[in-house]
């Protein structure tokens, strides 16, 4: 600059400002470059220096100018390091401290970000960077020096146009995610104090549980791996009373395998399949330990019966009232060698192949027959086909199939008969009475609504020696029977309205089965 001239303005000039506190500050941090290990990296443009400025501060240039238009066209190129400063509101440079500096690098006029963490620094050493009055960077001159300088805001301002805030919030928001950790809960016990239980053995516990109905001891399962495993003993499903309950597809092949012995469904709904593919009654060999089992009108598919039939060998007590049956549900019952009481009231799909089948149970002491549509030919077989072992039998309803003659093959079979029920049977004469006379055992006869007997004959029966209850209602007329009452002396005449043969239950009573209990 010529000293004639008149000093310009610096405002009119695109020149570089010089600010001794701001060179001072940047000489130490470029002096010390290992107390500042973060870096600043830009590229500057030294083509708005003059040299007049420099010579008039004393600094002195390259001499040669080729060496330094040369090292002005590296600096264009060359990434130069400085350490980071901040602007405070007073317009005066502050030194960054060491924990908050970050590494930034931005390359050209837009300066592109390519680290979250810089930004993540810049937001927190200023809330809002872009509302600044004033931009300032610095950038060391390819000089002797050393000296750096301010460049003025008109050199960024492209700055504020392409660095836009949606690539801070960006930025921002990954540098959140990269942040997260887990937190687990401390779990609270969920006993205060000492546990009792745990002091007590398994067979008092067992002892416990055994107080506790069905639906209490499945919640129990619930508490811990060793109550599990004791509510699962045998002794607590030894019995189970399941009547007027609707069943689920296998659900009874959750209950066969606990050890279950008396089980009453009684006008229970059990849905197909019985069993489900993956159940334990399935597996080869599994044969349940029921003894005791009444399914009396119960709605279940003669399939589902069939196969639940076929899992059961141990049955002593069996009651299928008023259930529908076919050929294979004859065959799983005659697998049962200690079967000792047959209930087949009011079954269907009873045929002469389910007789034969039902013949093979040597140990039958009561059946129930009553009201099963058994034909002529099926009705001949069962009376000569009975095991002698049958003591009660129920034969009732057999209108126009039982004669005179069954009767008598009836009496040959079964010698030791206690209990007979004919009722509904009026194809019977008083060949029949004489027939009956055979039996020395005769505790009970019941011949009500039987028309073809004459009423004189019931005479004679009452004189049986061990005949005590004689039942004919329908057929002698009141006054008749009062006189005939005297008559018979110890024999009750018209004591029961309904037989009891190989019934599970008896009136309203619905707590046992065959007298054993089915609830705790």
């Amino acid at each position: 600059m010529s000293k004639g001239s008149p000093p310009s303005p610096w405002w009119n000039s695109k020149q570089l400002r010089l600010d001794d506190s701001c060179n001072n500050n940047l000489n130490d941090s470029l002096n010390s470059t290992t107390k500042h290990s973060a870096k600043w990296s830009c590229s500057g443009d030294t083509s708005l220096v003059e040299p007049e400025i420099l010579e008039e501060m004393g600094v002195s240039m390259l001499e040669d100018g080729a060496s330094n238009c040369e090292s002005t066209r590296k600096s264009h190129s060359l990434e130069q390091t400085i350490s980071p400063t901040i602007l405070d509101n007073n317009g005066q440079c502050k030194n960054m401290n060491d924990s908050q500096s970050q590494e930034c690098i931005y390359r050209g006029s837009s300066l592109d970000t390519t680290s979250i963490d810089s930004l993540e620094a810049t937001r927190r050493l200023d809330p809002n960077p872009y509302e600044l009055d004033e931009f300032a960077t610095y950038s060391t001159i390819g000089n002797e020096s050393g000296y750096s300088s301010r460049v003025e805001i008109d050199n960024f301002v492209d700055t504020k146009e392409t660095f836009s805030k949606d690539n801070l919030n960006v930025s921002t928001r990954e540098s959140s995610l990269e942040q997260f950790y887990l937190y687990r809960r401390k779990r609270k016990p969920s006993i205060l104090g000492e546990d009792k239980f745990n002091k007590l053995s398994d067979e008092m516990i067992l002892m416990i549980l055994k107080w506790l109905p069905k639906k209490c001891l499945v919640r129990s399962m619930l508490v811990c791996k060793r109550w599990c495993q004791i509510a699962r003993d045998e002794a607590l499903w030894s019995r189970l009373d399941l009547g007027s309950k609707v069943l689920n597809e296998g659900t009874l092949g959750h209950i066969l395998p606990r050890g279950v012995q008396i089980l009453r469904l009684a006008q229970a709904e059990i849905a197909d399949p019985v069993f489900l593919e993956n159940s334990e009654v399935l597996t080869d060999g599994y044969i349940s330990k029921l003894q005791y089992f009444d399914l009396s009108m119960a709605v279940i598919s003669p399939d589902g019966l069939a196969m639940l039939l076929s899992k059961c060998k141990y049955l002593k007590k069996l009651s299928l009232e008023k259930c529908t049956v076919n050929r294979s549900c004859c065959k799983a019952i005659s697998d049962n060698n200690d079967l000792e009481i047959l209930n087949l009231t009011m079954c269907e799909g009873m045929d002469i192949e389910c007789i034969k089948d039902l013949m093979k149970l040597t140990n039958l002491n009561a059946v129930n027959m009553a009201w099963c549509g058994l034909d002529t030919d099926t009705m001949a077989l069962l009376c000569k086909s009975l095991p002698s072992s049958v003591t009660r039998l129920n034969i009732a309803g057999c209108r126009k199939t039982i004669t005179d003659d069954n009767v008598k093959d009836l009496v040959k079979s079964c010698p030791d008969m206690v209990e007979l029920d004919l009722s509904d049977c009026t194809m019977l004469t008083m060949n029949t009475v004489r027939n009956l006379l055979d039996l020395s055992k005769l505790e009970h006869l019941s011949l009500s609504r039987c028309y073809g007997i004459p009423p004189s004959t019931y005479v004679t029966l009452a004189y049986m020696p061990s005949l005590l209850y004689l039942d004919v209602f329908g057929v002698i007329p009141e006054p008749v029977l009062k006189s005939l009452q005297v008559t018979c002396g110890e024999t009750q005449l018209n004591k029961f309205l309904y037989s009891s043969v190989a019934r599970p239950t008896i009136g309203v009573r619905r707590t046992s089965i065959w007298g054993l209990r089915v609830r705790d």
